[in-house]
């Protein structure tokens, strides 16, 4: 007899089946309007199941050591990059190692060159090599001027302008992240 009602404890509640005049069918809690047929349904209120146990923090003993993946590879280093300073203080990078010798006339410099005017002194740029984070700044740095040259560029150099974005691209993607 319990098989018939439920378990013990368990609430009744009555269902309402409601088919309105143009055959359209809805269930409800409440008895159905009037002109509407109706049929009534007795059914046991069903009840969520208990929640599920919280998994448990460390695997069982007899469970396989977990794989670790392997690291992600280091990154290439940067290829080399040079801050040169110039004479008057004067200062540009350069991805090769270039003094950039030149003969500077006295006058220039602030000699009085006297009947000999037109002489000069020979001077170079003094030229450090960066650190790779000093490096990356300075290739992200060129990367987003050539990004925007090379949207500004005229026909004829457009070419180069991509290419010299796509070259800079490569060294960030590869030694810059």
């Amino acid at each position: 007899m319990l098989a018939c009602v439920g378990p013990a404890g368990a609430q009744q509640i009555t269902v309402y089946r409601c088919t309105d005049a143009q055959g359209r069918v809805t269930l409800q809690d409440a008895p159905c309007a009037a002109g509407q047929a109706q049929e009534q349904r007795s059914m046991v209120r069903p009840q969520d199941p208990p929640p599920r146990p919280a998994p448990p923090d460390e695997p069982p003993a007899e469970a396989e050591p977990l794989i670790e993946a392997p690291p992600p590879p280091l990154p290439l280093p940067p290829p080399p990059m040079y801050l040169c300073t110039a004479y008057d203080g004067e200062t540009r990078y350069s991805e090769n190692y270039d003094p950039n010798p030149r003969c500077v006339p006295l006058a220039v410099l602030g000699y009085d060159a006297g009947p000999w005017g037109a002489t000069c002194r020979w001077v170079e740029d003094s030229c450090v090599l960066l650190d790779d984070a000093g490096s990356c700044q300075v290739f992200k740095d060129k990367l987003r001027q050539a990004r925007s040259d090379a949207l500004h560029a005229f026909s004829d150099t457009a070419a180069y302008r991509k290419s010299e974005v796509r070259r800079l691209t490569q060294v960030v993607d590869a030694s810059c992240r």
